[in-house]
Order: C-alpha cells, then sequence, then structure tokens
C-alpha cells in the first residue's frame, strides 16, 4: 500500500519517521496530517456517570484503549498497587474494548491483589467520555507505542493532568504539558502518578498548559490541511 499509493498521510512525525525508517519511503511523499480534539471535549460534571459504570467513590486514574499489551496496563496496575501500598486510596479504571493477550493483564490484578481497585468498563459511550476524564485525578497513557495517542488531547481538553510516555508520537502530543516518563521503568511511572495526584502545584500547570495546547490541535485546522492536499494532488 505503501508503495502503490501516491500520496501517505501520517498522523504524527514519529509515524512518518517509521515509514521512512522502516519501509525506505521517500520523506517528500508523506505529510504529517495531526488529529483534532472535538470541543465536546471541556471540563464536565456529570454526578451520575459513576453510577453508570459502577465506579467506586474514590479518587481515580483513568486510562482509555483496548485492552492489549501495547497499552502498558500490566505496569499500571502495578503502580497502583505501589501507590496504595503508600496510603493513597487510589482506583484505577480502563475504557475500552477486549483485545488480544489479555490474560497477562487480568493476572496481574490478582499478583497484587487489586481485585478491588481495578475496574474496567469496556467501551464507554462518547457522551460520557468528558464527564470520565473530568472526574479523573489523573490520565495514564504510558503506551509503549502510539501513532498519535488522542486520549492525551482529550484529557488536556476536560483539565485533567495526564501521565503519558516519552516514546513514538507521544511526546509530540504532550509537549511540556505532560509528566513523561520511559514506559518500562516502573518506578518512573510510580513516583510521576504520585507527583500528579498529590502535588497541587504541579497539577494546576499542567492543566492550564494542557488546556492552552489543546488550542492548536482543532479539526477545522486538521480539514483545511487535508483539504489543500487533495487539492495540490489534484492540480499537480
Amino acid at each position: 500500500s505503501v508503495r502503490r499509493a501516491d500520496h501517505i498521510l501520517a498522523d504524527s512525525q514519529a509515524t512518518k519517521d517509521d515509514l521512512i525508517d522502516l519501509y525506505n519511503t521517500p520523506a517528500e511523499k508523506i505529510t504529517v496530517l495531526l488529529s483534532g480534539v472535538d470541543a465536546r471535549f471541556k471540563p464536565t460534571i456529570n454526578v451520575t456517570v459513576r453510577q453508570k459504570y459502577n465506579i467506586p467513590d474514590r479518587p481515580y486514574i483513568f486510562s482509555v484503549g483496548t485492552v492489549q499489551p501495547r497499552k502498558n496496563y500490566t505496569r499500571l496496575i502495578h503502580a497502583l498497587a505501589a501507590l496504595r501500598s503508600r496510603g493513597m486510596d487510589l482506583g484505577l479504571v480502563i475504557a475500552g474494548g477486549a483485545g488480544w493477550l489479555q490474560d497477562p493483564i487480568y493476572a496481574s490484578i490478582s499478583e497484587t491483589q487489586m481485585e478491588d481497585y481495578v475496574r474496567f468498563i469496556g467501551f464507554a459511550d462518547d457522551a460520557d467520555l468528558p464527564a470520565l476524564y473530568s472526574a479523573a485525578r489523573v490520565t495514564a497513557v504510558p503506551s509503549l507505542y502510539e501513532g498519535f495517542g488522542i486520549p492525551v488531547l482529550e484529557s488536556m481538553a476536560c483539565g485533567t493532568p495526564v501521565l503519558t510516555s516519552n516514546v513514538s508520537s507521544l511526546p509530540e502530543v504532550a509537549g511540556d504539558a505532560a509528566l513523561t516518563v520511559t514506559p518500562t521503568d516502573l518506578e518512573a511511572i510510580i513516583d510521576a502518578l504520585q507527583r500528579l495526584t498529590s502535588e497541587e502545584s504541579l497539577r494546576a500547570d499542567l492543566i492550564a498548559k494542557g488546556l492552552a495546547r489543546t488550542r492548536a490541535f482543532t479539526w477545522d485546522r486538521s480539514a483545511q490541511q487535508l483539504h489543500d492536499i487533495y487539492l495540490r494532488m489534484l492540480t499537480s
């Protein structure tokens, strides 16, 4: 498909770099077309959302994505156990459908005795996502790889600070508006989550930076860029 295409749209610079490195694709054949964040993602209060998804009444870490190894949920669950052992009354809520190689993820819940503190809610209704982000203490996106990572932007737009990885496309999306860690470094994940849940000055700084950063990622801008690409291709 890459060889056959007249032009390629990459959803991040990291994806463009992968296409160049892995498939020897000429750089001029690829345009980076960044995603936007929908205007409905904003600080939202909906007290019924916890009841709808049976989320316990305690502060929670929120993560969005298919249940699969790439999302790094096993380390996130171990991080939750470590934080709770430090006396922090936190839960973990994961919104996403079933993926592949899930058994080790579920086994980590038993290993850490986190059965009462990890809640898989499956696919969340799109209309409920702003309230789920907004009610969370922090959103965690410690993925091993992402082509873009739109939950980072969605969380920022809802005023919830973000922990994410320093690999693939995620630093492009997060900029200086999130805490980034090496996703294979469990201690770094634990420490970052502790800071994001307890240091109010850090939270306030990242919330402000996140709200400002999302203004650069709009679907109108993406649509205009796509229009210009099509026009250039049709007239060349």
